[in-house]
């Protein structure tokens, strides 16, 4: 016992060696590292399942309140940011370093320090033996067997030890890394995930046609500690050129088109137009296409002799359960007055139809494919402020005009506005080069073979007499050339 330690010392120790050799052992086991993979890939299962990151009445409507309580709790409503998750690919992390740590050596030893010296009987028994004599001394042997292997492009060392010669040849010595490469390359994998589950963020940008953004709503939990979403700056400006959907001859939607621009300043940095599946990517920052509305409408008035105005009206969308209702936005005014020629005519636009087929059918989808307002006017409005001093023109699209006392109205454009998916993921690059880590590990182990041949050349009357043996995690018959040539090298010299 150590001078000054007392038994009970001895005890902890003897416990804190214990505990750290159970968890090496528990961290070692490729049985953890099979139940670690099948609860990541459960999670994640669940984490597609559920739709994430999405707002309480979306998961009250599907769960309801005690289910989305529930998901909540159990941070199911943003699987891939919860500690849990992280906790599991850290786990799993460890569990792949350990099994990598445990056969190192292993590998280490048979790349840079083979055991050059094997018994006779040890190499017979290897995956492919064979057995010559021949007639050259111990010397003229070992040379032609060395000249053999070489010429074979193997590696090859020797070594002497009593009575006899020890020859130890490999070839695609690298297909040994290929599963620690692969190993490695999901270490660093795992590492970009929780540097990106750690310091990246998702949000919402919403742009209408013509205008820029430079923030962007953050989507990390439903609220910012209970006081709704917060902004979170992006480093630059993105600006929306123009939002196209493009339709089918049934008129169904087959692809979404946001023309964007990055600014720096006021200088443009670059123009990408994003479809879904097709993103744009700038220092770091991805932008997605996620869904599309109606904005805004311009209504265009002209009088008889010419004189036009434009009135400009923003659109609001409000989500009920039967779908999406447009309507005038509360910061608009509906109602608008114009004088042109001496003449003054008052405008409000009554309801917006996002899906205008005609006046049997209003509206067929709550999807902004055909927008139409319907459209009151008054000429005595508001000195007079009865009902019977309105006209109702009709549901006016893009592609009608309507008459009044001279004035013509029409809708000349709509405005829509896009809902872009934005992913700030600074472990992306991390997770790419892990990804071609295992592309270069998976290589490795499927088409670099790793051969290993050992030669014993033991003195036999005036001769030599040869053990060879091979072993590789190939077939036998992948060292039949190898061996033909060392065999055709002594061949003259051979005797049975």
């Amino acid at each position: 016992m150590a001078k000054n330690q007392t038994p009970s010392d001895n005890a902890q120790e003897e416990r804190e060696i214990g505990i750290f050799d159970a968890l090496w052992s528990l961290f070692s086991s490729m049985k953890t590292a099979i139940a670690l993979l099948l609860i990541i890939a459960f999670a994640s299962v669940l984490g597609t399942v559920i739709e994430q990151n999405a707002t309480a009445d979306v998961y009250i409507k599907a769960y309801g309140e005690k289910g989305y309580a529930l998901l909540r709790a159990l941070g199911l409503t943003d699987v891939y940011h919860s500690g849990w998750y992280v906790l599991l690919l850290s786990l799993f992390s460890v569990n792949l370093a350990v099994c990598t740590i445990k056969r190192f050596g292993i590998a280490w030893r048979r790349t840079f320090c083979p055991e050059v010296v094997s018994e006779p009987e040890q190499i017979a028994a290897l995956q492919r033996s064979e057995e010559i004599t021949t007639t050259l001394p111990l010397d003229e042997a070992l040379s032609k067997v060395v000249g053999a292997l070489r010429n074979r492009h193997y590696s090859v060392r020797t070594a002497r030890p009593a009575n006899s010669i020890s020859v130890y040849a490999a070839k695609g010595r690298l297909g040994i890394w290929g599963p620690y490469i692969t190993h490695f390359s999901m270490l660093i994998i795992f590492a970009g995930a929780i540097a990106g589950g750690l310091l990246g963020s998702r949000g919402q940008l919403v742009i209408a046609e013509g205008e820029k953004a430079n923030s962007y709503v953050l989507r990390k939990g439903d609220t910012n500690g209970g006081g709704g979403p917060r902004l979170t700056n992006l480093g630059f400006s993105v600006r929306l050129r123009s939002f196209i959907v493009r339709l089918d001859k049934l008129r169904r939607p087959t692809s979404y088109r946001s023309d964007l621009e990055v600014y720096e300043g006021s200088k443009l940095a670059t123009r990408k137009v994003v479809e879904v599946n097709s993103p744009l990517t700038y220092k770091g920052t991805s932008f997605y296409q996620a869904d599309y509305g109606l904005a805004g409408l311009v209504l265009r008035v002209t009088y008889r002799n010419g004189d036009s105005v434009d009135l400009n009206y923003r659109v609001s969308v409000v989500e009920n359960p039967k779908g999406r209702i447009y309507g005038i936005s509360s910061s608009d005014n509906p109602m608008r007055q114009v004088a042109l020629g001496g003449k003054k005519l008052t405008l409000y636009i009554h309801n917006i139809a996002p899906d205008y087929v005609g006046e049997n059918a209003v509206s067929t989808s709550d999807r902004p494919l055909n927008p139409a307002c319907d459209v009151l006017v008054s000429d005595r409005y508001p000195e007079y402020k009865g009902i019977d001093a309105w006209t109702r023109l009709g549901w006016l699209p893009v592609s009608k005009s309507a008459n009044y006392k001279g004035f013509r109205i029409e809708l000349v454009r709509t405005i829509d506005y896009t809902v872009l998916e934005v992913a700030k993921n600074p472990g992306l690059p991390i997770v790419y080069l892990g990804f071609g880590l295992i592309l270069l590990g998976v290589f490795v182990s499927f088409y670099t073979t790793s051969r290993t041949i050992r030669v014993s050349i033991t003195a036999s009357g005036t001769g030599s007499r040869l053990v060879i043996g091979a072993t590789s995690r190939a077939e036998p018959a992948i060292f039949d050339k190898d061996l033909d040539h060392l065999q055709s090298t002594l061949t003259e010299d051979r005797t049975n």
